[in-house]
């Protein structure tokens, strides 16, 4: 028995576009799995990247007809994102807060006490800040896309880079009391 050929993820944006429900859940469910990486980045493997996955999502859902080049679907659905994390921060600034550093919680099974300290010094970086440090080295975006998706000069995109890298350095020298 033969099945059918797989379609292209252009083919596959052009079907949803046009209105074809199984493909628009193919892109979706296919597009989160790409996307659940980022988004942990992003919000330091918090909850939270699980409903900025679903905003994403929802997002694109909304907005497919909008998308003019089908191959971009990727890093269209990657700057959505990128914007929403960014606009959060308006979000939380209006929502109580709540601190718990007086809490004590067993670091994750299979999480050194390096990468605690490097996702605790990138949670601490400004968000405009994560989101290039993470496209850059986690999702490995060259600089000039990254800076295309926040839309900033590409040698802006290479100085606050290197202004966030000097600022994790310090945050981790003075962690480790160096």
């Amino acid at each position: 028995m033969a099945t059918a050929p797989q379609l292209d993820e252009r083919s596959i944006v052009l079907a949803a576009q046009e209105g074809d429900r199984d493909a628009l859940a193919a892109l979706l469910r296919s597009l989160g799995e790409r996307l659940l990486p980022l988004a942990s980045a992003l919000c330091g493997g918090t909850g939270e990247a699980d409903t900025l996955l679903g905003d994403t999502l929802s997002r694109v859902y909304e907005h497919i007809g909008d998308l003019r080049e089908p191959e971009a679907i990727t890093s269209w659905s990657r700057r959505v994102m990128v914007r929403k994390f960014i606009d959060q921060r308006r979000w939380f600034r209006r929502r109580p807060r709540v601190s718990i550093d007086t809490v004590e919680v067993a670091t994750p099974l299979g999480i050194s006490a390096e990468q605690l300290d490097l996702r605790n010094a990138v949670g601490k970086l400004d968000r405009r800040d994560r989101a290039l440090l993470v496209l850059h080295y986690w999702q490995r975006v060259p600089i000039a896309e990254c800076a295309r998706e926040l839309e900033i000069p590409e040698g802006t995109a290479k100085s606050r880079l290197n202004a966030a890298l000097r600022r994790l350095r310090r945050e981790l020298e003075d962690s480790h009391g160096n």
